[in-house]
């Protein structure tokens, strides 16, 4: 074998040397076909074909089933971003009773370019669906999962409702996101401007107690 390696090459030298002249015989194109296909890559790779296929959502703490089932949707997701769509897929994942009111099926109905994201905290026959439901870092996780999938358009309010024979209690955590309308009909838009209003650190309308928008021209 012909080497490029001083005549004083040290014996590890001239071993490195050899082994990189092996030539096993590997089929790279499937072995690399193998490794970018996310039901059949290795555990520790799932993250960075997350990354590469843009997924929006990722929780280290998903078992192995769901990582590569996120990242083999990832496409579609993408396809259907900005949409209803979008936006009840992240709520299914999160709570299955969990419901999406837009502004126009409100009953008063809310400002243009708005919509609610209801989470019942409790059923009708008086039974608790669930106790995270209570808790903020379940709001906020659904608040930031839903900010992943909306444009910049509509605002959203986080509803948390109790609901008992007879009577209905609601608290709120306003918080502002959206999505986009996936028809066609001609509107005139009337919804108020946004950049009037006091905002928070999100840049999202702060909501008053009485449902109104605080507005920075008063």
């Amino acid at each position: 074998m012909n080497s490029l390696l001083p005549p004083n090459a040290t014996p590890l030298m001239r071993a490195l040397e050899a082994g990189a002249t092996l030539r096993p015989d590997i089929d790279v194109g499937a072995l690399a076909d193998a490794v970018a296909d996310p039901m059949t890559a290795p555990a520790f790779l799932l993250p960075w074909l997350a990354y590469g296929e843009s997924v929006d959502a990722w929780d280290a703490d998903w078992s192995e089933e769901d990582k590569r089932a996120t990242i083999a949707s990832s496409i579609a997701q993408h396809r259907i971003k900005g949409t209803r769509a979008s936006v009840e897929t992240v709520l299914s994942r999160f709570d299955e009773l969990a419901r999406l009111v837009e502004w126009h099926e409100a009953s008063p109905r809310r400002p243009a370019h708005t919509f609610d994201v209801i989470v019942p905290m409790v059923l009708p026959d008086g039974t608790a669906p669930g106790g995270r439901r209570a808790s903020a870092a379940f709001a906020d996780a659904i608040v930031r999962e839903i900010a992943r999938v909306k444009p910049l358009t509509e605002h959203m309010r986080l509803v948390q409702e109790i609901r008992t024979v007879g009577a209905v209690g609601i608290t709120g955590v306003v918080r502002a996101y959206s999505y986009t309308r996936a028809d066609a009909t001609m509107t005139i838009d009337r919804s108020p401007d946004w950049a009037a209003y006091l905002q928070t650190e999100d840049g999202e309308p702060i909501e008053a107690g009485d449902g109104s928008f605080l507005d920075t021209r008063l």
